[in-house]
């Protein structure tokens, strides 16, 4: 399944939402409920049958409710999610996304990268040991022929 890369206008609508959810959340702690009204719209709607009427203020309050419960039980979600993908990962300049394609896929760079870690992963540790050893063996050997010179017992 491919998912549409989100265009400039919903990256924008993102960045307004992220504002407003702000505005919601600027208490500590999270914004209070609204007593006496349900905390979930979906349920609410479904028990009454009804669509949402932004006319009718009891859908006004337990939308808010719900928004305010959004926001106190994963605090600054919204910045997280929005903000990071909206503002890191579709953000061109941090080559994330592939910006030839019209969907969500990852950079041809972060893609040949994958493609060497995995060619590569294997032998990782067992080059490193390799290389570490002998770069001990060079210093080893360059600081006992340092020594006999300096004794005067080099060859």
């Amino acid at each position: 399944m491919k998912m549409a890369k989100p265009s400039t206008r919903d990256i924008d609508a993102g960045g307004e939402l992220l504002c407003l959810l702000d505005t919601i959340d600027e208490r500590w702690g999270g914004p209070w409920p609204i007593h006496g009204a349900p905390q979930d719209l979906g349920k609410f709607l479904n028990d009454k049958d009804e669509s949402f009427d932004s006319d009718n203020p009891k859908h006004l309050q337990v939308l808010y409710n719900h928004l305010a419960k959004l926001l106190r039980t994963a605090p600054n979600f919204h910045g997280r999610v929005l903000g990071g993908m909206c503002y890191v990962i579709c953000w061109d300049k941090n080559q994330i996304l592939d910006p030839a394609l019209d969907h969500l896929e990852l950079h041809p760079d972060i893609l040949a990268g994958l493609r060497l870690l995995a060619a590569k992963r294997a032998d990782f540790l067992p080059q490193l040991e390799r290389e570490a050893r002998a770069a001990v063996a060079t210093a080893i050997n360059a600081s006992a022929d340092r020594h006999l010179r300096e004794m005067g017992l080099s060859p």
